[in-house]
């Protein structure tokens, strides 16, 4: 397993919840400070054409209007959008948020699927979301346990002392240059 970039998701995630914002901002919002809830549900074809991959953040900004517009005002501000990627940032993503925000195609998908698959795990603490950091620990314990693994058949007792460059044929010679104290007990 390589090792796992968990910033480079959440950048992913943040980066794709902006495009669409500011998308959507300029095609449909009706009073220039924010994004209604009827913005949102009238987006026009034009718009979702634009969108592309990204229509899975308007689904996200739809189904999560009440949570969005933290100061109630009825719209999505730049303030609330920035107030929710701080605190996603800081807290990290829930498991529906990353099947909402990271599943859009953009990015590392196997990176996504490695990180909905070992999510339990991922989560160290405990609280239901995953940081990039904990997201990178992961992948550095993975590849730490892979190499265990592999080497652990490796034993002091599995190597040889003996080494012939194929210069000398006198093993007795190699073994007086390493161990000369054991070798000169032993001719004796």
């Amino acid at each position: 397993m390589s090792i796992l970039n968990g910033q480079s998701l959440l950048a992913s995630a943040m980066a794709g919840l902006s495009s669409t914002y500011s998308t959507l901002m300029s095609n449909h919002s009706s009073s220039g400070k924010g994004l209604t809830l009827d913005d949102l549900s009238n987006v026009s074809t034009a718009t979702l054409m634009s969108l592309g991959n990204n229509y899975s953040f308007l689904q996200y900004l739809t189904s999560n209007f009440a949570a969005l517009d933290k100061d109630g005002d009825g719209e999505i501000t730049g303030n609330d959008l920035s107030n929710v990627m701080s605190t996603m940032q800081s807290k990290g993503l829930t498991y529906s948020e990353l099947q909402s925000l990271c599943a859009s195609g953009n990015g590392d998908t196997s990176l996504l699927s490695t990180v909905l698959t070992y999510f339990n795990k991922i989560d160290a603490n405990g609280d239901g979301r995953v940081t990039s950091e904990e997201i990178t620990k992961f992948g550095y314990d993975c590849q730490r346990y892979d190499v265990e693994a592999k080497y652990k058949s490796f034993k002091a007792s599995n190597t040889s002392l003996y080494y012939n460059d194929g210069v000398e044929d006198d093993t007795s010679s190699v073994l007086d240059t390493l161990q000369p104290e054991l070798t000169s007990k032993s001719k004796s």
